[in-house]
C-alpha cells in the first residue's frame, strides 16, 4: 500500500461494485436462455462468498472451482475473492491423479465441481483430506449421488442475508493461484 492520497487499489471486486452501481439492469452474463444483470451477478457472487463464509471459509482459504465456462465459474472468480479467499480454478481436462495433487497442493478447503466429473471426483475423494465439503453444479448433467454434498444453487441459498465481504488489505493480497497444465 502507498501513502500517496490519489492512490486506490483495483481488484475484481471494485469493478462488481462499481458494475452493480453504475449499470445495475445492463445484462453481465448471457448463457443460454439465462441472462443475469450486473445487480443479479452482483447478488449472487454475494450469496456465493456468504455460503462459503457460513462453511467456515474465511481470508487466505483456497476454494477449488473444477467447473467448465459456464455462470458458475463466472461467480467463482468473484464469490471467494468478496471474502478474502482465493480461487484455485481446475483445468477440465486434467486426470483425476492431477486434480487431486492441485486440490491437495494448493490445500483447497472446498470444491465446487460440474455433476459432468462426479466419476472423476467419486475417484479421489477419500484422497482429499482438507476437502471439508463437495458442491455440485448441475447444469447439463443432473445431480449425481457419487459425492456427498449440496447442489450449487442449494449451496447459494444457504446464505444469510446481507452483505458479505471481507475487504482485501492491498491490490498485492493472492486472489487466485493457477496451476499450468503444460500446454502453455
Amino acid at each position: 500500500m502507498t501513502s500517496n492520497p490519489f492512490y486506490k487499489d483495483l481488484n475484481p471486486i471494485s469493478f462488481l461494485d462499481r458494475s452493480a452501481h453504475v449499470y445495475p439492469d445492463k445484462p453481465a452474463l448471457n448463457y443460454g436462455n439465462i441472462t443475469y444483470t450486473y445487480q443479479d451477478f452482483y447478488n449472487r457472487v454475494n450469496k456465493l462468498a456468504g455460503a462459503l463464509q457460513k462453511e467456515g471459509i474465511k481470508k487466505g482459504d483456497r476454494v477449488g472451482f473444477l467447473v467448465p465456462n459456464i455462470p458458475a465459474m463466472f461467480e467463482g472468480h468473484y464469490g471467494p475473492l468478496k471474502i478474502g479467499a482465493v480461487l484455485v480454478a481446475i483445468n477440465t481436462r486434467l486426470s483425476a491423479r492431477e486434480v487431486s495433487y492441485i486440490l491437495n497442493h494448493s490445500g483447497a478447503k472446498i470444491l465446487v465441481f460440474d455433476s459432468e466429473y462426479a466419476e472423476l471426483i467419486n475417484q479421489i475423494k477419500n484422497e482429499l483430506p482438507e476437502i471439508t465439503r463437495f458442491v455440485q453444479v448441475a447444469d447439463t448433467f443432473p445431480k449425481s449421488s457419487l459425492v456427498e454434498g449440496p447442489e450449487y444453487e442449494e449451496f447459494l441459498n444457504s446464505a444469510a442475508p446481507g452483505e458479505h465481504r471481507v475487504p482485501l488489505e492491498s491490490e498485492s493480497d493472492p486472489i487466485s493461484i493457477n496451476y499450468t497444465s503444460g500446454t502453455t
